[in-house]
């Protein structure tokens, strides 16, 4: 089994809009006729997110924004329509490389992709908004938590933040299925081939966060007041925790 990173980073030469979106339509060779609708759903996602953070915790003041596996750009790009400056982060230098390729045909000069390393070492100075959708999922907890530990440290005194993760999958058979695509030889080639995806495509790692944890690492941080909500993607239960910083 190819680690998180290598996966990542084949994703990105492979197929950078489907290991964000897995969808039959943004695969390489149906994303040319779909790739407005792909960032047609960051901006609803932006929009969502923002819209429930500032109904529960008032308006984000500043406009220095922290996107966290930004992948191809899906809500880095949408950010940048809203606020001053976003920084994306992603682990993959072929992402990173198709998200500028977006930026300059969007012509936003207000948005840097940079090389994400566990702790967030080129996402210098501190952010008004830090957001993290569909990516701690893909990386195992316990180095997870350290990244989200990072994440936070990066969320200005007054600022807010949105993180996002897995909880656990909805049946038991997928969860089998997930063991044995990942642990038993042939099983993850037979899915691709099934699948129509190239027979040596990698597997995209899931892995259930214990909410315990997300709870007692945020406290420690003096941030109590959170928002908590859940949302099921394919088979997987996720859940999204946003709050802010006290001052």
């Amino acid at each position: 089994m190819l680690s998180t990173d290598k996966a990542w980073e084949k994703f990105g030469r492979d197929e950078p809009y489907f290991g964000v979106l897995a969808e039959e339509k943004f695969t390489a060779h149906k994303i040319g006729e779909n790739r407005d609708e792909f960032f047609a759903s960051g901006r609803r996602s932006v929009s969502r997110i923002i819209h429930r953070f500032e109904e529960h915790f008032g308006a984000l003041v500043g406009g220095r924004v922290l996107d966290h596996g930004c992948g191809v750009g899906r809500l880095a790009l949408p950010l940048a329509e809203c606020f001053s400056e976003v920084v994306g982060l992603d682990i993959s230098p072929s992402m990173l490389a198709e998200a500028r390729s977006n930026a300059k045909r969007l012509a936003a000069t207000n948005v840097r992709f940079v090389l994400a390393d566990d702790e967030l070492s080129a996402a210098d100075g501190g952010f008004d908004f830090v957001n993290s959708y569909m990516t701690l999922q893909h990386i195992r907890v316990r180095r997870g938590i350290r990244i989200l530990s990072q994440l936070i440290s990066k969320v200005k005194p007054g600022g807010g933040f949105h993180v996002h993760f897995s909880v656990r999958t909805d049946r038991l058979r997928s969860r089998a299925l997930w063991w044995a695509s990942h642990h038993i030889p042939g099983v993850k080639i037979w899915q691709n081939i099934c699948a129509g995806r190239r027979w040596n495509a990698p597997a995209m790692q899931m892995n259930n966060y214990p909410l315990n944890r997300i709870i007692v690492l945020l406290a420690s941080h003096g941030i109590g007041d959170l928002l908590i909500s859940t949302e099921h993607h394919a088979n997987f239960l996720t859940c999204s925790v946003m709050g802010r910083k006290p001052d």
